[in-house]
């Protein structure tokens, strides 16, 4: 483990067109290609930015024995820094959903508009005590799963423990976007997946309420309801509306693309008129 603080890597990304910049933020073992359609909706009026976070995609693995949030969230300011944007709006799902909100709350002059899909609070999204948290911790399950059976196995018994909660498929209603997602985790080492369970799960959320930004919630019809709960409670932080997207699960802006693009469409028009 990294004695001292880690400091920001150069992220490999995508930059693409021109305009008022979005920048998405992928999920947890995922990668920027994870925003195919987004690109596709926005990229001839906005200037696109997706990132592939540290440990993750063309990316990698970093030398940095541990990860945090905070970590991620200052290797993408030092992103917006090296590509000269100076803000825009920021959109990030899941994992990228805490990304976002540390990011904001770190640099609120640098955020026009925020969105946050299938966004939690904490991981797991339940209220616990940090000290039974630090006590129940499943950090050395995960550890012990991640060194017998590796990362796309461990990631598949996670879900098999939401399953139950939401009555059906968490991850992803199309099988097609769930089977991509899949094979994406499948290609991150050991490693890097522990890293990035372990800064989600020591995840704290961030305060918010002096952003004064637009801002929307989305999460699909058939997210676990504790994410919903989590989801609501950045909703009335942030004073934003809540968009719940038909026929989908947590990967909402692939399993329903055209719903999801309509509600980030409303936010970009409310930036625009509101600059």
């Amino acid at each position: 483990m990294s004695s001292s603080p880690a400091s920001p890597i150069a992220l490999t990304y995508d930059d693409d067109g021109t305009g008022l910049p979005i920048v998405f933020l992928h999920g947890g073992w995922l990668s920027a290609e994870s925003w195919a359609a987004q690109r596709e909706r926005f990229g001839d009026e906005y200037r696109i930015v997706a990132p592939d976070f540290r440990g993750h995609g063309r990316t990698g693995a970093s030398d940095a024995g541990r990860y945090s949030i905070d970590l991620l969230a200052e290797d993408l300011d030092a992103l917006l820094d090296d590509l000269g944007i100076d803000e825009g709006v920021i959109c990030g799902l899941s994992l990228g959903s805490m990304v976002a909100q540390a990011y904001a709350a770190r640099h609120p002059e640098r955020v026009r508009g925020i969105a946050l899909a299938g966004a939690v609070q904490t991981f797991p999204p339940v209220s616990m005590p940090r000290a039974m948290k630090r006590l129940f911790t499943p950090l050395p399950m995960v550890g012990t799963s991640l060194a017998m059976a590796g990362s796309g196995a461990t990631f598949r018994s996670l879900l098999s423990t939401i399953r139950p909660v939401t009555g059906g498929p968490w991850l992803a209603r199309d099988p097609a976007v769930r089977d991509a997602a899949l094979e994406t985790v499948e290609n991150v080492s050991s490693a890097e997946f522990k890293k990035t369970f372990s800064a989600l799960y020591r995840f704290r959320p961030p305060e918010l309420d002096g952003l004064s930004v637009p801002a929307r919630v989305v999460y699909g019809e058939h997210e676990a309801p504790p994410v919903k709960r989590q989801s609501g409670d950045l909703a009335r932080a942030l004073d934003a509306d809540v968009h719940e997207v038909s026929d989908a699960a947590h990967l909402v802006n692939q399993d329903n693309p055209r719903e999801f693009n309509e509600v980030l469409s409303g936010l970009l028009d409310e930036v625009e008129t509101n600059p």
